[in-house]
């Protein structure tokens, strides 16, 4: 989605595209919300903070695996939606199909 998200953004903004931050010093502004705003926070929403934050794509990338696990731990959870859990894993199929498997940032892996 983030990949799409910044195509979309460099496209509607042709004269100052996304440039993602890179070097020892990142500017990135957490987000604070009050927990019962948090069942209203959107994937929009993520995508816009990642963009104002200027998040590099590979870094995103890198975070598949760990969004994999996370999801598979949550399927063996009880309170998972199958519903949820069938239309997320279809989106992945799909994008995993359109754009490979991410490849992570070897200095990253532990």
């Amino acid at each position: 989605m983030y990949r799409e998200a910044v195509a979309s953004y460099n496209a509607a903004f042709l004269d100052q595209p996304m440039v993602a931050q890179y070097g020892f010093h990142l500017n990135i502004i957490q987000v604070h919300m009050p927990d019962e705003m948090a069942q209203n926070f959107s994937d929009d929403d993520a995508l816009c903070i990642l963009l104002h934050n200027r998040i590099p794509l590979d870094w995103v990338d890198h975070a598949y695996t760990y969004g994999v696990v996370y999801l598979e731990q949550q399927f063996h959870n009880p309170t998972m939606s199958l519903d949820i859990f069938h239309e997320i894993d279809d989106e992945h199929h799909q994008r995993l199909l359109c754009y490979g498997t991410p490849s992570a940032i070897p200095q990253w892996n532990g």
